[in-house]
């Protein structure tokens, strides 16, 4: 069987963070696997362990420059298809600058299956698939053309294989120091880790503190002033055992974004933080299922607040334990093969329905 191409259009940056590209990511991995797709990602320039990342499962890759237009974007992928195919192509986007007229010039392309990951934007998705992996998904009332299947909720949620391979109950966690991570990931550009930094340096506590940050991070050369020479508190650029650190903390302060999906999956209770707007309904709805705290927008967080934070929790090991156990319970990590069995459906239809075209 010919293989189907599979394109994704998604960026990264420190502006809009790296939730987009690790979701579609997570799912070209497993098209590439399976060996019935080709894959190929469309992106504005991205970090370069991001491109790494993308070549390590061969998958090719195309840049956009930097300030191409709406109008450019879609003209660039309709000339990818023409490349491609004859026959079927499916297209994944993860942005929030496309527009519902996009969506729909898209679809007018009868080759097309459409795949478009949401966050609550008030968009019309004219799409064959509309996948909202939040945990209030399917309480939003999302507009879509009438044929879309709507994916809703945390069991279509990405899980990456690095990920899916280290889930453990969380009771069988056995650090002999309390170890708090702290990731804010791609979108951290006013520094707000470094309030962590102080943090952990106001305290003779001993526990240890992970800080995640990318390569790019503005603030690297000061949070390394800050740390010094430490012994407890521990400075990774775009590691690239990131899973090993998340899936061995005991608690993990993080924005409430992608990240909060793959620290629920792993059993790793949170604090989060917002360090966009899109990503307060997330940090609230983990708060109030029980599985995280929310500690408000990251502009207003405190060094002072993060410590108390900390000390609180690590007095409560049997809540934490209850709280991971119970968020493994919300992810079960099956969520990209969900989406792709789905997809698949769909392209067999088609061609199915071709055939009984052209023999009527």
């Amino acid at each position: 069987m010919q293989s189907i191409p599979l394109i994704f259009r998604c960026d990264a940056s420190s502006e809009i963070g790296w939730g987009h590209f690790k979701r579609c990511y997570t799912l070209a991995e497993v098209a590439q696997q399976s060996g019935r797709y080709k894959t190929h990602f469309l992106c504005r320039p991205l970090p370069k362990s991001l491109e790494k990342k993308v070549r390590d499962i061969h998958a090719s890759i195309s840049i956009l420059n930097e300030q191409a237009t709406l109008e450019e974007d879609l003209a660039y992928l309709h000339s990818m298809f023409d490349l491609m195919t004859r026959k079927n192509v499916i297209v994944c986007i993860d942005h929030y600058d496309w527009t519902s007229e996009c969506f729909k010039e898209l679809k007018r392309d009868p080759r097309v299956v459409l795949l478009v990951f949401d966050d609550g934007q008030s968009r019309h998705y004219e799409s064959d698939f509309l996948i909202d992996q939040n945990l209030n998904a399917e309480k939003i009332s999302h507009s879509t053309s009438a044929h879309c299947q709507q994916l809703l909720g945390p069991k279509y949620t990405m899980i990456r294989d690095e990920i899916q391979t280290l889930r453990q109950s969380p009771t069988e966690r056995m650090a002999e120091s309390f170890q708090f991570l702290v990731t804010l990931g791609g979108g951290d550009r006013w520094g707000h880790a470094l309030k962590a930094i102080e943090a952990a340096k106001m305290t003779s506590t001993k526990f240890e503190m992970h800080v995640v940050v990318g390569s790019q991070w503005p603030h690297l050369d000061k949070a390394k002033r800050l740390i010094g020479n430490h012994p407890r508190i521990h400075l990774y650029e775009d590691p690239s055992f990131f899973p090993q650190l998340l899936a061995r903390a005991d608690l993990a302060l993080c924005g409430g974004g992608s990240t909060t999906y793959e620290l629920a999956y792993l059993g790793i209770p949170m604090l989060t933080t917002s360090l966009a707007s899109h990503q307060i309904p997330i940090a609230k709805t983990w708060e109030e299922i029980g599985i995280a705290e929310y500690l408000g927008p990251a502009e207003a967080l405190t060094s002072e607040k993060i410590l108390e934070k900390i000390h609180y929790w690590m007095e409560r090991d049997q809540e934490l334990e209850n709280r991971g156990i119970a968020a493994q319970k919300i992810i079960d990590g099956r969520g990209k093969f969900r989406v792709l069995e789905r997809s698949a459906k769909l392209i067999q239809a088609k061609i199915k329905n071709s055939l009984d075209v052209q023999s009527a």
